[in-house]
């Protein structure tokens, strides 16, 4: 189902699609399809079935959208989960700029939002309110973090750049530049939300930017997934000197062959020349000889097994998705 948020205190619209199990038997449709992506089948504006439903929360990274993670959505939802997969305003596809990112204080606060709103809407009666899982990918990773306690210092990963010229630090390089005080202050600030069980951070970003006491503070007990390849945040220079250090407090695991844009949907065979037309080839060429179903397999048993170590309860048997 589509849903529309207005946050009207912060002056942001946020598009969600919620997906859900559901009994019904009805054609379904495909959603999150397009020439370059495969998406995934469901029914629209099914009935919901069950009780009691774990919710998850996805997060998409920048220059993203909901579909990018609809993958690992849909499988949740086969587990008998609630997911809420969402456009966050002034970070997705089309909107997003180096400058804009960089303000990146209002992703996690659009997630507290949503769980606001979901938690006080018709679909509560259905929801484990104590059971919240936030999955974030490369920005939308930070943003789950932060939901755990995770705080910034935007000049510790100035220091880094200072030191480093991979893929992430060439595109902030001018945008720090413009950071006020106030920006700053936003971006050091607590966005962290009691009401998150547990958050789960692929590849994320502005690792080397976390102060190190608020390691000590982080709630959810979150999981970090690195790709091995990556170029935009390498584990050997963004994540592991880093997480490595605070091992009691976060879960780590690293994907061999897997690069940034390794957990993006699927790519069609045409991706990549649709996508060269808009100099983007690159988020569907992978930079080794793993393949994306391969790897996404990988991660779906990850996350199951960590879910597993910390979920009292057995999730409700799986059914359609909406």
């Amino acid at each position: 189902m589509a849903k529309t948020y207005h946050d009207s205190q912060r002056q942001r619209i946020i598009k969600a699609k919620l997906l859900y199990p559901t009994a019904a038997q009805k054609t379904k449709q495909l959603f999150a399809d397009n020439p370059a992506f495969k998406g995934f089948k469901a029914i629209k504006n099914a009935p919901l079935q069950g009780k009691n439903l774990p919710l998850y929360i996805l997060v998409h990274g920048t220059s993203g959208n909901w579909k990018n993670l609809s993958w690992l959505g849909n499988d949740l939802v086969q587990s008998g989960a609630f997911v809420i997969s969402a456009d966050y305003p002034g970070y997705t596809t089309g909107q997003a700029t180096p400058d804009k990112v960089l303000r990146m204080w209002e992703q996690p606060r659009d997630v507290s939002f949503l769980i606001d709103q979901v938690l006080s809407g018709k679909y509560a009666q259905f929801i484990n309110k104590h059971n919240i899982t936030v999955i974030g990918y490369s920005l939308g990773g930070y943003s789950a973090l932060a939901l755990s306690g995770a705080r910034l210092d935007i000049n510790r990963y100035q220091s880094y750049c200072s030191q480093n010229q991979d893929a992430s630090c060439r595109y902030f390089k001018k945008a720090f530049k413009g950071l006020s005080t106030q920006d700053q202050k936003m971006i050091s600030s607590n966005y962290s939300d009691p009401r998150v069980t547990r958050t789960i951070a692929i590849t994320p970003g502005f690792v080397p930017a976390i102060v190190p006491s608020s390691f000590n503070q982080l709630h959810g007990h979150p999981l970090v997934i690195a790709a091995q390849l990556d170029r935009h945040v390498p584990p050997k220079l963004q994540l592991k000197p880093y997480l490595t250090q605070n091992i009691q407090q976060i879960h780590y695991a690293e994907i061999k062959g897997a690069s940034h844009f390794s957990f993006m949907q699927i790519c069609k065979p045409q991706a990549i020349s649709i996508l060269a037309q808009e100099n983007a080839a690159f988020v569907c060429q992978e930079a080794g000889p793993v393949s994306r179903s391969s790897i996404h397999r990988k991660v779906i048993s990850i996350i199951k097994k960590y879910i597993s170590t910390y979920e009292h309860k057995t999730l409700t048997p799986p059914g359609n998705n909406r």
